[in-house]
């Protein structure tokens, strides 16, 4: 096998808090199961699993060249950047198929990006510029991630009849940096994704 290891930012749904999201991510697995897709949420109903809303990506370097003054001082640049952002709820859905899997997209989404920024912000502080090198698109919740071709017709088909309700709310109050993987599944054909906890960062301080 053969991989990744970068450092993170993510928004983590988690049971509890946002039990409608993992309800329609549920509802969502089986559907999955007739397609080449891996799904990220966990096989009990409040296990969210590998859900995730992508923040930022510090793509300056892998995370075993960080050491632990590095990563003490993304941490701490997080958390005086985030201390004047307060919690707040945003809505995702409905599930969507497309060439990399299925999404819950976010909307209302103007938190969502101001948060986004913040982190941006916080990341540029702690590395620099180079440490922000791509743009993750519009916010959005990866429900499972493609490993082979299929058409995207019949699935959101099946998404579009067979999952009710359509949208959720997340709740957001919190963010996780994250020590994450990508290893190359050979048997599987596509890439897994795993992830070690770094540091857990409360909005509003």
């Amino acid at each position: 096998m053969s991989g990744m290891r970068v450092l993170h930012v993510y928004v983590l749904p988690r049971a509890g808090a946002d039990d409608e999201l993992l309800r329609i991510a549920q509802a969502c697995r089986p559907i999955l199961a007739g397609y080449p897709i891996y799904p990220q949420c966990g096989s009990d109903p409040t296990d969210a699993g590998l859900l995730h809303l992508t923040a930022e990506m510090l793509a300056d370097a892998p995370s075993d060249e960080y050491d632990e003054t590095a990563r003490a001082q993304v941490v701490g640049a997080l958390g005086a950047e985030l201390a004047g952002v307060q919690a707040f709820t945003t809505e995702v859905g409905p599930p969507i198929g497309n060439v990399a899997g299925v999404v819950l997209d976010v909307w209302p989404e103007a938190d969502t990006v101001a948060l986004i920024e913040r982190i941006r912000t916080a990341i540029r502080t702690a590395r620099g510029d180079q440490a922000l090198q791509h743009s993750g698109g519009r916010p959005h919740i990866s429900l499972g991630y493609g490993y082979g071709s299929a058409s995207s017709d019949p699935l959101n088909g099946e998404l579009r009849n067979k999952v009710v309700p359509r949208r959720a709310t997340l709740f957001v109050d919190r963010v996780h940096l994250l020590d994450v993987a990508w290893t190359l599944d050979e048997e599987l054909g596509g890439w897994r994704m795993t992830w070690e906890p770094v540091a857990e960062i409360a909005l509003g301080g």
